[in-house]
């Protein structure tokens, strides 16, 4: 008896076996991926497909809206903010793709993502790792001329830490809590955090094995491009603000000189007035 219950379970399981087995074949050719060889057809249907790929916020809707000439996709600073795949014909035999923005966190750590205005700043819980990331390649204090919290009446304090900076900057802005009124730490961080994504406080990278290769990136032809553009930006807004000075000057001086114009007129106008005009009593006076 006990050897025959032995065989009943044996078989039973192997049936088991036998239908798990079943399943997994299912389940790996219902999801099995198709990776043969597709050729690409560049135009398909008679119609060339251009699409824009790269992070978010990097200006891929606006780039379309400009190809087209007119407000086609919704844009907005805010990263994120376009969440299909749209397609627009620019002529009918050409069509534009935009498509969401692409993120690696694997490649670029979450502070440099927040700065460079790929991660919403709305939705950091945590902002002072990257107010510190900042902090570490750029002089806050002096940057934003704070003043330590702990600082003593000789202007003596110690190391600044992130926690300090946003301190410090939500004391000389006057970010207070609602409640308790005292410094609003988290707005400050924030505030500090939008100055660097809309630029006002500038944060650059040099490329890899700058210090190595640096006369060469120095005497690239790129770099005196760039900066003969920039000394031609520079030397515009220079001349542009010199001749506005000279022309208000210039606006000062003839304005000076018509009021002394105006002031010898009526000087001249006094003395042809005869004496005495006036007086009822001035005949009276010349008999």
């Amino acid at each position: 008896m006990a050897r025959d219950m032995a065989e009943v379970v044996e078989q039973e399981d192997d049936d088991e076996d036998e239908e798990s087995g079943d399943e997994g074949a299912a389940v790996t050719s219902r999801f099995e991926v198709d990776t043969s060889y597709h050729k690409h057809e560049e135009y398909k249907d008679g119609v060339v497909t251009i699409g824009c790929v790269g992070y978010t916020n990097v200006g891929k809707s606006s780039l379309l809206n400009g190809l087209v000439g007119t407000k086609v996709v919704s844009v907005s600073k805010t990263p994120g903010h376009t969440k299909h795949f749209q397609t627009i014909f620019l002529t009918p035999t050409v069509r534009l793709c935009d498509c969401p923005g692409l993120v690696f966190p694997s490649l670029v750590e979450r502070p440099m993502q927040i700065l460079a205005g790929i991660y919403p700043i709305a939705q950091v819980q945590e902002p002072f790792s990257a107010i510190m990331f900042l902090a570490q390649r750029i002089n806050l204090p002096k940057l934003l001329k704070l003043k330590h919290p702990e600082a003593d009446e000789e202007g003596h304090s110690g190391q600044w830490s992130a926690f300090d900076i946003c301190d410090a900057w939500a004391e000389k802005r006057g970010f207070q809590t609602a409640k308790a009124a005292r410094n609003d730490v988290y707005r400050a961080a924030n505030n500090i955090l939008r100055l660097a994504c809309d630029g006002r406080i500038c944060l650059c990278m040099r490329p890899p094995e700058y210090s190595k290769r640096k006369a060469m990136w120095e005497t690239a032809e790129e770099t005196l491009q760039l900066r003969d553009k920039i000394g031609k930006v520079l030397g515009n807004r220079l001349m542009t603000g010199r001749q506005a000075r000279l022309a208000a000057e210039e606006e000062a001086q003839d304005e000076e000189a018509d009021d002394e114009t105006e002031d010898e007129c009526e000087d001249e106008e006094d003395d042809d007035e005869p004496i005495g005009s006036s007086n009822p009593f001035a005949l009276l006076a010349e008999d």
